[in-house]
């Protein structure tokens, strides 16, 4: 399964437009378990880039934002959560039949 952040928003001309970001296979737990975090907190969550150069120095991006998830449709959350759960556990097992 794959699982993407998409951003989106209007232009002046009242067009949309979007950008993907797909989230790793490694990081679904994390970025499911955050998400129901701020559903069920209720508390705002704050948006901001950090610029990490070849170098390693990092530096955060003068751009940020404070906004609140809102759940469209819990039950397909919550289905949502259960397969990525599955295949985790799958991914588990695999990975110890081989050791």
């Amino acid at each position: 399964m794959k699982l993407r952040l998409i951003l989106k928003a209007k232009t002046k001309k009242n067009k949309d437009v979007s950008i993907k970001f797909n989230v790793a296979p490694k990081k679904h737990i994390g970025f499911i378990n955050f998400i129901n975090l701020a559903l069920h907190q209720d508390l705002p969550i704050t948006l901001s880039f950090e610029k990490v150069s070849k170098s390693g120095d990092k530096e955060e991006s003068k751009i940020a934002g404070v906004f609140k998830f809102q759940g469209k449709d819990t039950l397909n959350l919550q289905q949502l959560n259960e397969e990525i759960q599955e295949e985790q556990r799958k991914r588990k097992k695999q990975h110890q039949k081989r050791s």
